[in-house]
């Protein structure tokens, strides 16, 4: 069952963050973060700093989308 994680982190440019993503494993959730912040801000792997990984609970989620993702029951792939 898939779970959020709110990841929280900062970039060398001095850049911070707090993303909630929807993940199995806290590793899921790390790999999920590279890849947004990177590709957002056009930042290497090496270049970012995960500081915290920490599930929550739906009702503490402020991502909409994130709380949408929780809802579904199932997904059907053409």
């Amino acid at each position: 069952m898939p779970k959020i994680y709110r990841v929280v982190g900062e970039a060398t440019t001095g850049m911070k963050f707090r993303l909630e993503v929807v993940g199995e494993k806290p590793y899921d959730a790390v790999e999920k973060a590279y890849s947004l912040i990177g590709s957002r801000h056009k930042l290497s792997r090496t270049q970012i700093r995960i500081r915290e990984v920490s599930v929550i609970s739906p009702e503490e989620a402020r991502s909409e989308d994130v709380k949408i993702l929780m809802n579904i029951d199932k997904v059907i792939r053409y």
